[in-house]
């Protein structure tokens, strides 16, 4: 009976410690909030996506045609904000170092490079905000308007981006957020797509000097137009990774995504479909005098 009640004892005493260690690692919830920069630093963002082993399929009638495509996408800039106007009106400046796309097609035995260097590398401009509306980018005029439209949308979606929950959150909790960004980034014609981001809270590590929150990421796009001449132009993007938050400074200070990127346009016997597995890297510090060429 003795024997009895000590084994039911340590059986309860077992249960009680594994159920400390699961609250344990849940932890308290964590609460995600703007950047806090100190005055006079600048946020440093760096971005390089890329594809070695793309592949592209070109099918007209019988024939099909079958070659390579490789890509890299380089984003070097930097970014700084004063405090709100009495009005709430936001104000800032912008430093572009880089923004470079290259990209080598080999198809029938011929090779294609093309290299595009967006005419704003070098450019420092002032962005404003206010209350409600939308970010505006003066450039002075030397950079014709079409030309970087595509490379300001691209920085207009990241500063008005909202990917973490404005509510407090705990270890395993998970909530949907817009990749529009990172949509764009990768692959700029998936800009109509319907694209699906998920975030998760994996952990929440602790130190002397520093709390870090690792977070799961999930971001699927699909997409499909079909035009008034029979064709269709789809696209299909699934990528899955991590990102770093500093607790302390709430910078999102590394961002790793994987996945591939699928593209087809034409129709059943004249097409093309192009397959690239991508790998993305986004990295972010504090920088007191932003990089320039």
């Amino acid at each position: 009976m003795n024997h009895r009640l000590s084994r039911a004892a340590a059986l309860s005493f077992m249960a009680s410690c594994m159920l400390a260690t699961t609250s344990a690692q849940v932890g308290p919830e964590i609460a995600f909030g703007p950047v806090r920069a100190q005055p006079g630093e600048s946020v440093r963002l760096v971005s390089v996506s890329e594809c070695n082993a793309g592949t592209i399929e070109l099918v007209h009638g019988e024939r099909t045609v079958r070659g390579a495509i490789t890509t890299l996408r380089e984003r070097d800039l930097s970014w700084t904000f004063r405090a709100p106007e009495a009005d709430g009106t936001r104000r800032g400046m912008v430093s572009i170092a880089k923004i470079l796309t290259n990209t080598r097609v080999t198809l029938g035995g011929k090779e294609e490079k093309i290299d595009d260097a967006s005419p704003l590398a070098g450019k420092m401009f002032a962005i404003t905000k206010p209350p409600g509306g939308e970010w505006k980018f003066e450039l002075d005029g030397s950079v014709p308007m079409h030309r970087v439209q595509q490379e300001i949308d691209e920085l207009a979606i990241y500063l008005k981006r909202q990917w973490y929950p404005d509510h407090a959150v705990k270890v395993g909790d998970s909530w949907e957020f817009d990749p529009a960004w990172l949509r764009m980034v990768i692959e700029k014609d998936l800009k109509n797509a319907q694209t699906i981001g998920t975030m998760r809270l994996r952990q929440v590590r602790r130190g002397p000097a520093r709390e870090i929150a690792l977070i799961d990421v999930s971001v699927r796009s699909t997409g499909a137009d079909f035009r008034s001449d029979g064709t269709e132009a789809k696209a299909q993007v699934e990528l899955t990774g991590q990102v770093t938050v500093d607790l302390k400074t709430m910078l999102d200070e590394r961002l790793e995504l994987k996945g591939v990127v699928v593209t087809g346009t034409g129709s059943l016997k004249d097409s093309k479909k192009v397959t690239m597995p991508v790998e993305l890297t986004v990295t972010k510090s504090f920088v007191k005098n932003p990089p320039m060429p």
